[in-house]
């Protein structure tokens, strides 16, 4: 497996850990339910953990994919600023997760620890979200421009306007050769 194939296998996995594990966590507090925020810790934990891989794989897919024809430059880049800052929330989650885990038997420290992993694990979602979001620009150009408009509707257009313009050239024609032989039959 090369970086790119690494980095397309692992980059959802800590978007939707990060959301499921917080939406556990949060109903593991309301229930208080400890079997629920512990798996919830875990999957945040590993949430961060998976992370690592994509955000390390992240410059060798850069270099494989940058030169391929229909790659946005500009969404790499915009792709790499958000993925470092979501790397930063995502470990802060993730640290703090394996804190909850160590301190749960201790309940001053507990709910704070739970409640901060739940806010962050939202945070973590939100940037993983937009990074997900940012990394599909680079190729896909269907949401690029906030259209959904394929090549071909591009063509279809492109070709009506073209089938307009030359009937409005032949009309205009065909008014001008009238016009002429107006003057001709009146002279």
């Amino acid at each position: 497996m090369n970086a790119a194939q690494i980095h397309l296998a692992l980059n959802h996995a800590p978007l939707f850990l990060s959301i499921i594990g917080g939406a556990i966590l949060i109903l593991g507090m309301i229930r208080k339910n400890e079997s629920f925020k512990t798996i919830a810790l875990f999957m945040l934990i590993a949430a961060a953990l998976f992370t690592a891989p994509v955000f390390l794989t992240g410059e060798g897919t850069e270099e494989l994919v940058e030169k391929l024809p229909g790659v946005n430059e500009g969404a790499i880049e915009e792709h790499e600023e958000m993925a470092k800052i979501s790397m930063i929330i995502i470990a802060a989650t993730g640290v703090v997760a394996l804190i909850g885990l160590l301190a749960r038997k201790n309940k001053s420290i507990g709910k704070f620890v739970f409640l901060a992993a739940a806010i962050l694990s939202l945070a973590s979602f939100g940037t993983m979200a937009q990074t997900a979001h940012l990394g599909g620009l680079i190729r896909h150009t269907e949401l690029q421009n906030g259209a959904a408009t394929s090549e071909k509707e591009n063509e279809e257009k492109e070709d009506d306007n073209n089938k307009a313009q030359q009937k409005e050239a032949k009309d205009s024609l065909k008014q001008a050769e009238r016009t002429i032989k107006k003057t001709d039959d009146d002279d």
